[in-house]
């Protein structure tokens, strides 16, 4: 096992066929199936030699849904394990769910288990990003198909 740096993790993502790319905005490897969802505003992986692995999915949320998932955020947190879910609010934008996941790589980490992680945690961030999306917690864009319930 070796401890991946931030261009084997690239090489070892491409090979795997788990979609990714990078802008000239962040030094974070945004991940493809998450980037395309709906209330998705970043999704990216992060490489901190030699610590570890740092997965983080930001999904905006309505003004509206705040207070209900706030209340509900126990109850997520204990249905997702892998991932932790914290509220982060700033200033001058919309309140957003951080979902995030972490993997030591200090001890060294292989292939496959990168390819685990980064499979398992899009998983579970994707039925985060559903289940918010049923319960009308996140901001979508209005239009035809979007429930009323959710304006």
């Amino acid at each position: 096992m070796i401890i991946p740096s931030f261009e084997i993790v690239l090489r070892w993502l491409k090979q795997a066929k788990i979609g990714h790319y990078m802008c000239d905005q962040c030094h974070g490897i945004h991940i493809a199936d998450m980037q395309t969802l709906e209330g998705v505003i970043e999704s990216r992986l992060f490489v901190d030699e030699p610590e570890g692995l740092m997965f983080t999915t930001e999904l905006e949320l309505r003004p509206t849904g705040l207070l209900p998932l706030v209340a509900d955020l126990g109850r997520l947190n204990m249905n997702y394990p892998t991932l932790k879910l914290f509220v982060d609010l700033v200033d001058d934008n919309l309140p957003r769910l951080m979902a995030c996941a972490h993997q030591f790589t200090e001890a060294g980490l292989t292939q496959e288990q990168l390819s685990h992680f980064v499979r398992a945690s899009v998983t579970a961030m994707q039925q985060v990003q559903s289940e918010c999306e049923r319960l009308g917690y996140l901001n979508l864009p209005e239009g035809p198909g979007v429930p009323e319930a959710m304006h």
